[in-house]
């Protein structure tokens, strides 16, 4: 497997994942549980981590 076609599917299946959680994340919620902040910890890396690997792509 390429490197490319490796970043695709990443960015691919990331995308898919937040379309679904915004699809069932219906009203703004409070992160006041450990879970709720681990998530958006999660998802704030995940932003940061995508963020790199476009602009070391496109950059």
């Amino acid at each position: 497997m390429s490197c490319v076609a490796f970043f695709r599917g990443m960015g691919v299946g990331l995308v898919a994942g937040a379309a679904f959680a915004a699809a069932v994340m219906t009203r703004k919620q409070s992160m006041k549980t450990c879970v709720g902040r681990g998530m958006q910890n999660m998802g704030n890396a995940v932003d940061r981590v995508l963020g790199d690997i476009i602009d070391s792509v496109c950059g």
